[in-house]
């Protein structure tokens, strides 16, 4: 088998998980590449979990320093031991806020309907372009209080930063236009707090301890780049699975309660992040193996959550098997916080879409399988339903 890079490798559909199934079956580990420099791959799942817990020998912080901070800044993903706790500690709550929650019950509902009108009439579109490439991105603009009429810059911008280091400049000058868009809002919030999630971390305070403009305005650019980045490919990966089975998608028209099993499902089966880079910065012991300093380790995060040791005949999608945790958001200290609002955007989109686009099918596979060894996600999900017969 060819060794795959699983930094520049299309990997589309079952490509990947054949691939990930072979390493996984022939050791706890592997040696790939990764934007064309050696890596080495944890492919089970305890040991993923393992490398999770080990903050110690493999703190996470070290590579988001490499990787994310100098477009998105610091933020507590890039910080580990008790700093990482502190800005935490600090940042996390604005998530749980009277503010996200009142929006969730609400707003986000109607922000999916509003999405969808602007191309139900039309009985074809691409669901990448209109729908799952824009309500994530929507959804924290308006969590955060930004004009809507800021809408597509900000998910140009999210866009862009995420393009360093292919585009270090480029995705520099995103975050600088970002941060001028925020810093006047910010401000704003500081002197008039109001009920969305700028304001919340604006006056976050832990025992005296307080964010600066700089770290909110880090946390926000972290918010766009990453948190709305892999929602979008979440979402995608979900209408790809059920769009690819038209007799499970009409179940879940048909049946509301299976929604949420079907999101469970998904993002064991196909999440958006199918693999977590980490840098070990001393020698280690990853897996039974013995690694130097300085190597490069990733987390197979789409090979845990289909370890046949876990779950039995994993490659089978099967919203009805037991729940179990997966890692798809991490473990441990590097949990995602943000997970409970991915969830609740998954199901708030796939509520919209059975609702409003009736006879919804796939009329053009090309992209439509997700892709991707790290971010992972369908290029276009060309589909055709009936107008009018789901606008009211």
């Amino acid at each position: 088998m060819r060794e795959v890079d699983l930094g520049t490798d299309p990997l589309a559909g079952d490509d990947l998980h054949r691939r990930f199934a072979e390493l996984r079956r022939a050791g706890r580990t592997a040696r790939v590449s990764f934007y064309g420099a050696p890596a080495l791959l944890v492919t089970r799942f305890d040991d993923v979990i393992d490398v999770f817990r080990d903050d110690e020998a493999l703190p996470g912080g070290l590579t988001y320093r490499r990787t994310t901070e100098p477009v998105v800044g610091r933020t507590f993903i890039s910080m580990d031991g008790r700093e990482h706790q502190l800005y935490r500690k600090l940042a996390t709550p604005a998530f749980q806020s009277g503010a996200i929650a009142r929006f969730n019950e609400v707003a986000l509902v109607d922000l999916a309907h509003e999405v969808i009108d602007r191309f139900a009439a039309r009985g074809s579109a691409d669901l990448v372009t209109v729908l799952t490439g824009v309500l994530p991105y929507d959804a924290i603009t308006r969590k955060l209080g930004i004009p809507r009429a800021r809408d597509a810059d900000m998910r140009r911008w999210a866009d862009a930063m995420l393009s360093y280091p292919r585009d270090p400049a480029g995705a520099i000058a995103a975050a600088e236009e970002l941060s001028a868009l925020l810093r006047p809002l910010l401000g704003q919030r500081r002197a008039e707090p109001r009920d969305d999630l700028l304001s919340a971390l604006a006056h976050a305070d832990l025992a005296g301890e307080r964010l600066s403009d700089d770290d909110v305005l880090s946390h926000v650019r972290l918010l766009f780049a990453v948190g709305a980045t892999t929602t979008s490919h979440a979402m995608g990966n979900l209408l790809a699975t059920l769009l690819d089975r038209p007799e499970l998608l009409e179940r879940a028209r048909q049946e509301p309660g299976i929604r949420a099993a079907l999101i469970h499902e998904s993002l064991r089966w196909e999440g958006p992040l199918a693999t977590l880079p980490r840098v070990a910065p001393a020698a280690a012991r990853v897996a039974g193996e013995d690694v130097p300093a300085g190597t490069v380790l990733l987390l197979g995060l789409a090979s845990a959550n289909r370890d046949e040791a876990r779950w039995g005949d994993p490659d089978q999608f099967d919203p009805a098997r037991p729940v179990q945790d997966v890692v798809t958001f991490g473990f441990g200290s590097k949990f995602c916080p943000g997970s409970h609002l991915a969830r609740r955007e998954l199901l708030t989109a796939l509520d919209a879409v059975l609702e409003r686009l009736p006879g919804l099918r796939l009329v053009d596979r090309d992209g439509s399988a997700p892709e991707g060894g790290v971010l992972r996600r369908p290029r276009a999900l060309r589909v055709a339903w009936r107008p009018g017969a789901g606008s009211g």
